[in-house]
């Protein structure tokens, strides 16, 4: 196999090791890839797509989907600083969807990679985006994932909502939308009658933290 010349950024990301794996033609098989085939552990994660959501590390959750991402640090509106990073398009089983994971950083960490940031740009919901320097994405690499979004392709049908079953909780978005609360998967719904659906997942002891963190609006612009 030929060497892969590439920059000095990619190997912050995995490593040449991980990266040669993910890149090896090896089709990925996700045996469990619907967004209601999701489970809590015993030590509370949720497992979902292959990945323990609460435990896994960015750079864990990239080997286990044998996907590549870019974190970026974002700056809300009032201020708010949080560590993401976005997968695009991608076929799980067969359905596609979307993905967005947030890192565990603490407040000085974040202010950190701000004042070292590499450059901005603007987004549609009105966040910062700012590129992290090399020494930062592998900070974010060993971070802990908190929370994943899934944001599929395609709307789901009311007689497809059966599988998520009763939820414990709803919460009122707008006309259209609503949030449903299962707790007990690690799991927020918003479910949207004129608009594609977002999936939350995080582990048990990070629920409140998820729901309190919901935009109380029915669409994520951000990516």
């Amino acid at each position: 196999m030929k060497r892969l010349i590439i920059g000095s950024l990619f190997f912050a990301l995995l490593g040449f090791g991980a990266l040669k794996l993910m890149f090896s033609g090896v089709e990925v098989k996700y045996k469990a890839a619907l967004p209601w085939q999701v489970s809590t552990k015993a030590d509370g994660t949720t497992h979902i797509l292959g990945v323990d959501i609460g435990d896994a590390t960015f750079k864990e959750l990239m080997f286990k989907l044998k996907l590549l991402a870019e974190p970026a640090l974002f700056e809300a509106p009032n201020g708010d600083l949080s560590l993401e990073a976005y997968f695009g398009k991608k076929k799980f089983g067969v359905l596609e969807a979307r993905l967005v994971v947030e890192m565990d950083a603490d407040e000085a960490l974040l202010k950190k990679m701000l004042k070292e940031q590499m450059g901005r740009d603007s987004t549609p919901s009105n966040h910062w985006k700012y590129s992290l320097s090399v020494e930062n994405t592998k900070l974010a690499n060993d971070l802990r994932v908190w929370r994943l979004i899934y944001l599929p392709i395609t709307d789901y049908e009311p007689k497809q909502m059966k599988f998520f079953g009763e939820p414990d909780e709803k919460i009122q978005v707008s006309e259209t939308a609503q949030y449903w609360l299962y707790p007990n998967r690690g799991m927020i719904l918003l479910w949207d009658t004129e608009g594609k659906e977002i999936f939350y997942y995080v582990a048990n002891k990070d629920f409140d933290r998820l729901k309190k963190s919901l935009p109380m609006e029915a669409q994520i612009q951000r990516y």
